[in-house]
């Protein structure tokens, strides 16, 4: 992935092409790009492993021993030696785990529900040096098997990097019956039960693991930030208001009229809030077109672009890299001392690197399931116009007249349901995992040569991540 010039990048989730390509599954270095969502993490060190499922250190911790074990989310390859000058980040990759429970079920202790927004989700960066112990330094492959666990596992007679078969952790055991590695009774109890409804060599539908997808990740498109964002009156799309969705009266009405009308928003007819930052947010995300549809995007990617001044202000030349919030609720901190908090390993500034998307649990819950080949349905143009047309509509005091609302709920319900996944959360038997936004901090150094850490993490450090809730 590169960054010289593009502030913002897109990634989007594609099927998986070959299993054996995706990841840090192949030693080619040369040709990984983007990373993957869902299925089990893709190690960039297949030796120097966290040592136990990675678990929630959110209010579900204080309810069991170790709290519940995460889920993994996501990955993603990000080099940063020439942004930092540390060769040692020639090898870069960021990992999401996510926790069901806690990115759901919000407290409503207000204390207590910061704690959660700040430690539902885990991520780690693993980093390492071109001349490495686990690829090889033209990024070339020839006979090469020193970027698998079970390559390390004989090397080092460490059985536990032999995987567990349903987390692809390090494992504690082989169960004798199954003959294959697990983390824990848990897991082995689940990877039993899967198999047993398999039949003909099919594929194992683990519940603890979400669908899988390649990620892939291109620039954003420069008519999304600058002319369809920013001016959304574009003549090149849909009608604002077509005849077939208004009464005959209200369809003879003028744009200048618009000035002038006393009722209902637009920006609550179009989408049923007038939340600026829901309004920006679905701006930017309905922006589609023929050569630059995103609307399917599940990843922004921006990084270190945000700065934040000693008194909180963000600095107006780089203005505009933060993550993208869907609500004003919920947001951390500016504040130095709050979050996110610097380095713990370094002590550098943590600044903001990337999201992950709603749109990216229709993928991780549903794909696949639908008989259309998992894609998420877009927005219509109809409800295209209509959403990009609130956002500079409701800056300009323009109203329209009562009974509006009423008649675009339906136009309401698709712009939410595409844009936000409507049916998100609801395949249980898949966690029921839920979040408006995931922001990720990363350390701006990048430090770490990539050797040993600590026994819990191994060569994984630990950043910060913070989850804002769906809306309802």
């Amino acid at each position: 992935m590169e960054h010289d010039d593009e502030p913002i990048q897109l990634g989007f989730a594609i099927p998986v092409s070959s299993k054996g390509d995706i990841g840090h599954a192949s030693p080619a270095w040369s040709e990984w790009d983007g990373g993957k969502i869902g299925g089990r993490p893709s190690w960039l060190n297949p030796r120097d492993l966290p040592q136990s499922p990675i678990r929630c250190k959110g209010p579900c911790a204080s309810q069991t021993d170790e709290g519940e074990a995460m889920r993994f989310v996501a990955q993603l390859y990000c080099p940063a030696d020439d942004t930092t000058e540390n060769e040692a980040a020639f090898h870069r990759t960021l990992y999401v785990f996510a926790c069901p429970t806690c990115c759901r079920n919000l407290e409503d202790d207000s204390e207590k529900r910061r704690d959660q927004l700040s430690n539902a989700v885990r991520v780690l960066r693993c980093q390492l040096p071109k001349l490495n112990d686990f690829y090889p330094p033209t990024g070339k492959v020839t006979r090469w098997n020193k970027h698998t666990s079970a390559h390390w596992a004989t090397i080092t007679g460490n059985d536990r990097l032999n995987l567990c078969a349903v987390t692809g952790q390090c494992s504690k055991g082989k169960c004798p019956k199954q003959k294959r590695w697990f983390c824990g009774p848990t897991f082995q109890k689940e990877y039993l039960r899967a198999s047993k409804n398999v039949s003909n060599g099919g594929e194992i539908n683990l519940p603890s693991i979400y669908h899988e997808s390649e990620l892939v990740v291109e620039e954003e498109p420069e008519v999304t930030r600058s002319e369809r964002a920013e001016s959304p009156s574009s003549s090149s799309r849909a009608p604002l208001f077509p005849s077939k969705d208004i009464t005959d009266t209200d369809a003879d009405l003028e744009q200048s009229d618009l000035n002038a009308l006393t009722g209902t928003s637009l920006a609550r007819a179009a989408t049923g809030v007038t939340d600026p930052n829901t309004l920006a947010f679905y701006a930017r995300m309905a922006i589609g077109g023929e050569e630059d549809d995103v609307r399917d995007q599940v990843l922004r990617y921006s990084r270190w672009t945000e700065y934040t001044s000693g008194g909180g202000e963000v600095d107006e030349t780089e203005k505009g890299g933060g993550p993208l919030w869907i609500s004003s609720n919920d947001l951390p901190s500016s504040s130095e001392t709050e979050f996110p908090p610097k380095c713990e390993y370094c002590g550098a500034p943590r600044k903001f690197e990337f999201q992950l998307m709603p749109q990216m649990l229709h993928y991780l819950l549903h794909y696949g399931e639908s008989g259309e080949g998992g894609v998420q349905k877009g927005l219509s143009d109809t409800d295209l116009a209509i959403l990009l047309e609130a956002k500079a509509k409701i800056e300009s005091g323009a109203q329209l007249p009562p009974g509006f609302l009423e008649q675009h709920d339906a136009a309401v319900q698709n712009a939410r349901n595409a844009l936000l996944g409507g049916d998100r959360g609801n395949n249980s038997s898949k966690g029921g995992l839920d979040w408006g936004t995931i922001a990720v901090y990363t350390c701006t150094a990048s430090c770490g040569d990539g050797s040993k850490v600590s026994d819990e993490l191994g060569s994984y450090l630990e950043e910060r991540g913070w989850v804002q809730p769906s809306i309802d």
